[in-house]
C-alpha cells in the first residue's frame, strides 16, 4: 500500500512545476484528478494507489513529451470523465493524518463573547478549558450552543446591554479569575460625516464592548479573531472613482481601520501580539486565513506569542520541528454520509459544472461554452477562481464560503454534482460528527461557514496554556 503523505506532497510539487505557464496549475490539478477517477472507475479500490498511479503517468507523460502532451491527453480523457458515474464509487479513503485533539490543561475557564458557532471555542473546549459562558445576539449561535451545551450559562443579546459585573455573574466569576476571553467582535468601517473620533464612529459597538469587557473583567489572557480584510479597510469609504482625485485623508488610507483596532486593543494596557494564520497550517483540512490576536495582561511577565505551524505544502523546517503534510479533503470527507442536508445547484449550472473534474474550475470548461458561462465576468478582470470551481481531494478545501452554490463562489463536491453538504463543511471546520445541528441547511451554511476551524482554535489554545505554565503534565 502506498503512503498518501508522501504521494499528496509529490502530486503538489508536480502541479507546482505549472506556475505561470500555459498549461497551468489550475490544469494540472483537473488533469491528475480526472486521471485518478478513471482509475477507480477502471477498478481501483484504494484512493491513495488511484491518485499515485495518476501522478506516475501524469509525470511520466509530462517528462518525456512536455506539457503540450499533457494538454491533449486531457482533452481526450475529458471526454470518457464527463460519462463516468461518480456517484457509484466506492473506494477505500485515505488515513487522516489530522491532529489528536486531546485536552492537556486543566482547571482553567473561557469566557465566550460573540460565540458564533463555537469553533474558537471548541477549539479550547477540546484543549482541556472549561468555557464557562457564551454570549451572542444571533439566534441561529444560541441555538446550536444551547442544543449542544444545554447546562452552560448562555447570554442571548447584544452585549451592549449587559454590564461586566452582570456577564460575569452569569458566568460564576469576578473580575481577575476569568482565565481566558475569546471573540470575534465584528469591525465593520462606515462613513460619517463630520469630526472622526476612531472607535467612537463604528455603527456596530461589536468591539468597543469586546475592549469594555477586556478592561474591567481582567482576563488573565484574551484572543480575538479577525477575517484578514480587516487589515486593508478603511475607516472611511471612499469611491473608486475618486481614489486617484485627490489626496487620502488619513481615515481613508487603507488599513486606516486596523491601526484604529490595533490602538484600541492598545489602551487595554495588555502586552499584545497579532499575525496572519493559515488554518491549514495547524491540521484544518482548509486553507483558510484568519487574523489572531493574542493578549496578556501587563502583570503577567510574559511575553505573548503565536503558535508555530505544524502543517505546510511541503515539510519545512521549524523552531518547533519538521512539518507534516496539510491534512486534504479526502482525509475527513471521502466516504462520509451527507446526512444534514445540503442545496442543489441550479439547473443552468449544471451545464457547465459537469466539465470540471476536481480541482478545476470555470477554466475547465470548454471553450465554447465559456461566454455563456460566465456571462459579463468571461471579459472582466478581478477574481474569478470561485466560479464552477470543484474541491480537489488531494488538497485542502478552499475557505469555505456561506453561499456554496452561487456561481462566483461554488465549492462543488469532487464527485458529486452538488455543493458541499452541512455535514461536509463541518468536518472541514473540525467539528464532531456527534455537534449537533438544530437549524436550517441555510442557516447551518452561514453559522458553520464563518467559524473558526477548531485545530486552529485548539493550537492557540495549547500554545496560550504553554505559554502561562498551564500546561498539564
Amino acid at each position: 500500500m502506498v503512503d498518501y503523505a508522501r504521494v499528496k506532497v509529490r502530486v503538489w510539487e508536480f502541479i507546482d512545476k505549472f506556475r505561470g505557464k500555459g498549461f497551468s496549475m489550475g490544469d494540472a490539478r483537473a488533469y491528475v484528478s480526472l486521471l485518478a477517477d478513471l482509475n477507480i472507475a477502471s477498478g481501483e479500490k484504494d484512493y491513495a494507489e488511484a491518485l499515485y498511479k495518476a501522478y506516475e503517468g501524469a509525470l511520466s507523460l509530462y517528462e518525456s513529451k512536455g506539457p503540450s502532451a499533457l494538454a491533449e491527453d486531457y482533452r481526450a480523457k475529458i471526454k470518457e470523465w464527463v460519462t463516468l458515474d461518480r456517484s457509484s464509487f466506492s473506494v477505500r479513503p485515505p488515513p487522516l493524518h489530522g491532529l489528536d485533539l486531546k485536552p492537556v490543561i486543566k482547571g482553567r475557564t473561557v469566557v465566550s463573547l460573540f460565540t458564533g458557532a463555537y469553533g474558537l471555542d471548541m477549539g479550547f473546549e477540546r484543549a482541556g478549558y472549561d468555557v464557562v459562558l457564551g454570549l451572542d445576539v444571533s439566534d441561529t449561535s444560541y441555538e446550536n450552543f444551547k442544543a449542544n451545551r444545554p447546562k452552560t450559562p448562555f447570554i442571548h443579546g447584544d452585549i451592549a446591554g449587559y454590564s461586566t459585573t452582570e456577564i460575569l455573574k452569569e458566568a460564576g466569576l469576578k473580575a481577575g479569575e476569568v482565565d481566558v476571553v475569546t471573540g470575534g467582535p465584528p469591525c465593520q468601517p462606515f462613513s460619517t460625516a463630520g469630526k472622526r473620533e476612531g472607535l467612537k464612529d463604528y455603527r456596530s459597538k461589536a468591539l468597543v464592548e469586546f475592549i469594555r469587557f477586556i478592561k474591567e473583567a481582567r482576563p488573565k489572557a484574551f484572543v480575538m479573531e479577525e477575517v484578514t480584510g480587516i487589515l486593508n479597510s478603511r475607516l472611511a469609504h471612499v469611491p473608486i472613482k475618486e481614489r486617484d482625485k485627490r489626496p487620502l485623508r488619513p481615515e481613508e488610507q487603507p488599513g486606516s481601520l486596523w491601526r484604529v483596532v490595533l490602538d484600541a486593543l492598545q489602551e487595554t494596557g495588555y502586552k499584545i501580539t497579532w499575525g496572519v494564520l493559515n488554518a491549514a497550517d495547524f491540521g484544518t483540512p482548509q486553507e483558510r486565513e484568519r487574523v489572531i490576536v493574542v493578549g496578556v495582561r501587563p502583570d503577567i511577565r510574559v511575553a505573548p506569542t503565536l503558535p508555530q505551524p505544524l502543517y505546510s505544502r511541503a515539510p519545512t523546517a521549524t523552531l518547533t520541528g519538521v512539518t507534516l503534510p496539510w491534512v486534504t479533503t479526502a482525509e475527513v470527507i471521502m466516504g462520509a454520509k451527507e446526512d444534514i442536508g445540503y442545496v442543489d445547484l441550479p439547473p443552468k449550472y449544471l451545464k457547465y459544472t459537469r466539465y470540471v473534474p476536481g480541482g478545476g474550475n470555470w477554466r475547465q470548461v470548454p471553450d465554447e461554452l465559456k461566454p455563456e458561462a460566465m456571462n459579463g465576468a468571461y471579459t472582466a478582470g478581478g477574481g474569478r477562481m470561485g466560479f464552477y470551481r470543484r474541491l480537489a481531494w488531494f488538497e485542502p478545501s478552499p475557505t469555505l464560503v456561506t453561499s456554496p452554490a452561487m456561481k462566483a463562489t461554488m465549492l462543488v463536491h469532487p464527485w458529486f454534482d452538488r455543493p458541499l453538504g452541512v455535514r461536509e463543511y463541518m468536518r472541514l471546520q473540525g467539528f464532531p460528527d456527534e455537534w449537533k445541528v438544530v437549524v436550517g441547511v441555510q442557516e447551518a451554511y452561514k453559522l458553520f461557514g464563518e467559524a473558526v476551524p477548531v485545530p486552529l482554535a485548539y493550537s492557540i489554545a495549547v500554545h496560550i496554556g504553554a505559554l502561562l505554565g498551564w500546561r498539564a503534565s
